[in-house]
């Protein structure tokens, strides 16, 4: 996982973990409000059965008064309209309780408490017929009076009215205690649902911690290690690269730089090499032209002093003088390839086209009666800015070398084309040769390096100079058995102008 993924998911469970203690305080306070209302209700409920209570308490007290009076008093009536109102506020207020669900008892208790306000409001209608009918009686009658209201009393208020009222207020009692019991079990949920979440973030939250802890430490310990050997010239070390965080693409990016240095170091080792035989070759070229030339000017000498003498008739004088000829040219040869080398000559670049150039490159190339050498780069091709003496020596090189590398006992072809590719034009040059091992493919462009027994080593090496300097690239592809390809990218002109003439337009030479 990345550090980025990583703190995404640190601040993801922070966020959930604060989610699900939000929710559970506001379900603990939909409840609490819940459990409010239902105490509320609960509350009135059994204020109003006290009332009823004492309102009957009352009205007994006033039938005492009435039944022994003979008659029904105000206050009797008055109480007795207050414990009508009474149950009827008792009966309204728990039917609300049941129309509402969220604080409504079962159905079973509803039907109960129901029942009680029933029972109550016909026992306390008996009771104010009978104590009616009592005071009603002739005032002589005044044990009969007595009995009556004894018997409403004992029978009707005592047995049957007020365990009614008990009942209710028992009822109610019961109510407060369970909600009391539910708030407390609410409260132990509600504790153990946050700490069930803060733990759980916590412990998400140290593993996600430590995880990304150790990959910065092991990211950067293996940064700085890097480091270390790197500054140390170990050019070759590579990190190994983690996909899972970030420092996987740090470790890539060090890699990279690590395979720059090696190609600056080696790039830089290589200019100062290709420096130190420059200088080795002007040196040598200048030192070794004059003794050649003397050379060369003592073997015409005596070439044309043994004319026509006994001695210049021998064949093996004739031989030999020929050999020194054909040896002075080679030296004279290898001399220039080193002064060309040498000079490095910045390009002179004029439009040229480019298949004339090939025709004038193959015409001055020795190449064996069994070689076909094609020239098949199409006239339709842009011009380019190029210097035509040495990309023409450029081509030579190449031309020659591939001609050379199919074998004396066998017939062999060489193409020579080019395509337009993009923003630039590709030229190349293709043998069915032996091939050149990966060994040998990977030095040809080094200077002195050859496996001819008379190579300089030096063709290659300048045909790279003089492409690099042109701006272009060349390359080789091969295998032994399968033949060899070089490759050559040059820029190509925006505005192509006039091309120069065809100087030998030969296109195909040899067999």
């Amino acid at each position: 996982m990345s550090i980025r993924a990583t703190l995404a998911a640190i601040f993801g469970v922070a966020l959930a973990a604060v989610l699900v203690a939000g929710g559970a305080f506001y379900f603990a306070i939909a409840e609490m409000l819940v459990f409010q209302r239902r105490a509320e209700a609960s509350y009135d409920d059994l204020k109003l059965h006290v009332t009823l209570a004492s309102n009957a308490s009352r009205y007994m007290n006033e039938a005492v008064k009435s039944v022994l009076h003979g008659s029904v008093s105000e206050e009797l009536s008055s109480a007795a309209e207050a414990t009508a109102r009474d149950l009827d506020a008792i009966e309204a207020r728990k039917r609300a309780m049941i129309a509402d669900e969220e604080i409504r008892e079962s159905d079973e208790e509803s039907t109960e408490e129901i029942e009680h306000i029933g029972f109550m409001r016909a026992s306390f209608a008996r009771i104010v017929g009978g104590v009616t009918a009592a005071a009603h009686v002739e005032r002589e009658r005044t044990n009969e009076r007595h009995e009556m209201l004894v018997q409403l009393a004992d029978r009707e208020y005592k047995a049957e009215f007020l365990p009614h009222i008990s009942a209710a207020v028992h009822d109610a009692e019961r109510d407060v205690a369970r909600i009391l019991d539910d708030e407390r079990h609410l409260r132990a949920r509600v504790a153990l649902l946050g700490a069930a979440a803060t733990g759980g973030a916590l412990l998400v939250l140290v593993v996600l911690l430590g995880r990304l802890l150790r990959s910065v430490d092991r990211g950067f310990n293996a940064l700085l290690e890097g480091s270390r050997r790197i500054a140390q010239g170990d050019l070759e070390l590579r990190l190994s690269v983690r996909d899972e965080h970030e420092f996987g693409r740090m470790s890539a990016a060090f890699n990279e730089m690590a395979s720059s240095l090696r190609d600056a170091q080696a790039s830089r080792m290589r200019m100062e090499k290709l420096a130190a035989v420059g200088q080795l070759a002007a040196s040598v070229g200048h030192d070794l032209r004059n003794p050649l030339g003397a050379v060369r000017n003592a073997n015409h000498y005596l070439k044309k002093r043994i004319v026509g003498t006994e001695l210049g008739a021998e064949p093996r004088v004739a031989q030999f003088l020929s050999i020194i000829e054909r040896e002075l040219a080679a030296c004279a040869k290898i001399i220039d390839n080193l002064l060309d080398f040498a000079r490095e000559r910045r390009p002179r670049f004029a439009a040229c086209a480019l298949r004339p150039l090939v025709d004038d490159a193959i015409s001055v190339v020795e190449i064996p009666p069994r070689v076909r050498v094609d020239n098949d780069v199409p006239d339709t091709l842009p011009v380019v800015e190029i210097d035509k003496d040495q990309f023409r020596q450029v081509l030579v090189n190449l031309i020659q070398n591939a001609a050379e590398a199919i074998p004396a006992e066998r017939e062999g072809r060489v193409r020579v084309a080019a395509e337009r590719t993009g923003g630039g034009v590709t030229l190349s040059v293709v043998d069915d040769g032996t091939g050149i091992s990966e060994e040998t493919l990977a030095r040809i462009f080094e200077p002195l390096f050859s496996t001819k027994l008379k190579g300089t080593g030096l063709g290659l090496a300048i045909s790279a100079g003089i492409v690099e300097r042109h701006g272009g690239t060349i390359e080789a592809t091969s295998a032994l058995g399968n033949g060899t390809t070089f490759v050559v990218r040059l820029p190509a002109r925006e505005e192509p102008e006039a091309a120069e003439p065809a100087l030998t337009p030969t296109g195909t030479q040899g067999v």
